[in-house]
């Protein structure tokens, strides 16, 4: 079983919160991943494939985000792709100041939203030496097909009118992360294996919360990962689903052939959800095996 150490981060007057996974045996300075999941899935509900890490001699960090799960911040339930990057630029940061990993070193890992992010902070920060991304949504802009056109006209129209009230000092307006959309009662997820991956994973988690802010939409549409595509040095492995719409496959296809070597792709077959849902454990294997293998160089 890994070492485990409840972990704090001093980021911007606010702390976050997680744990650092190290292997029981092994060097005393192992390298070292940072692993984020999707869009509203809390830090504890990633613990549980930490060992699929130090198995493969890896510490591996796993936080909540501002504003979600067990860290800091308010509004509560906003997920800002930008800040949680500049955020996780700043945890690097801590991790080098550390005796006990290798700071020379550090890998992302990262699922959906996840493996956006860690995608763009590769790009933008030389200290990471390898980066797993899978199914990542690389557009913010296309983010917005997600919707019906007439419940991302409501979305859309709620969006200016949240930025007023919360001017006028009222508190930030949500929405349901997942669920079966209703008239006047939109939600960002509602196809049918996000449901039953939420639910079987981590629906009864008591850090989860069925929600996002209004802004954190606004937040979502404007991020664009592709445009930082020649930008990224490290090694990368992208982990796609062949039929994704939740993040567009082509999107995501696209913007790896224009990542510089060395890189690699795998695409199992299937949907966003429907890909961890049936190759889960093999994924955290494959990419922990791969994230070990570039670490030793």
């Amino acid at each position: 079983m890994p070492v485990t150490e409840d972990i704090e981060f001093r980021v911007c007057e606010l702390t976050l919160r997680g744990k650092l996974f190290r292997p029981a045996d092994g060097p005393e300075r192992p390298p070292v991943a940072i692993l984020q999941g999707g869009l509203g899935g809390p830090a504890e509900s990633m613990f549980a494939m930490a060992q699929g890490f130090t198995d493969a001699g890896l510490a591996c960090l796993i936080y909540d985000h501002r504003n979600t799960g067990y860290s800091d911040g308010e509004p509560r339930q906003q997920f800002d792709p930008w800040q949680q990057c500049r955020d996780l630029r700043d945890v690097i940061t801590h991790l080098t100041l550390r005796e006990d990993v290798d700071a020379d070193r550090i890998a992302l890992w990262g699922i959906s939203i996840g493996g956006a992010n860690s995608l763009f902070t590769a790009a933008t920060d030389r200290r990471v030496k390898a980066v797993v991304s899978l199914i990542p949504p690389v557009s913010g802009w296309s983010a917005r097909t997600l919707q019906p056109a007439d419940t991302l006209a409501e979305l859309e129209a709620l969006i200016p009118a949240d930025r007023q009230a919360q001017l006028r000092g009222e508190p930030a307006a949500s929405i349901r992360l997942h669920g079966v959309p209703e008239p006047g009662d939109p939600v960002m997820f509602s196809d049918q294996e996000g449901l039953e991956f939420v639910e079987n994973m981590i629906h009864d988690l008591p850090s989860f919360r069925n929600e996002i802010t209004i802004s954190t939409l606004d937040r979502i549409f404007e991020m664009e990962v592709r445009a930082y595509a020649e930008r990224i040095t490290a090694p990368v492995l992208m982990i796609l689903a062949s039929k994704d719409t939740v993040a567009p496959v082509e999107e995501a296809r696209e913007m790896y052939e224009r990542i510089p070597d060395p890189k690699e792709v795998i695409e199992y077959p299937g949907q966003h959800y429907e890909i961890l849902s049936n190759h889960f454990p093999e994924i955290i294997s494959r990419s922990a095996d791969w994230l070990a293998a570039t670490l030793r160089g």
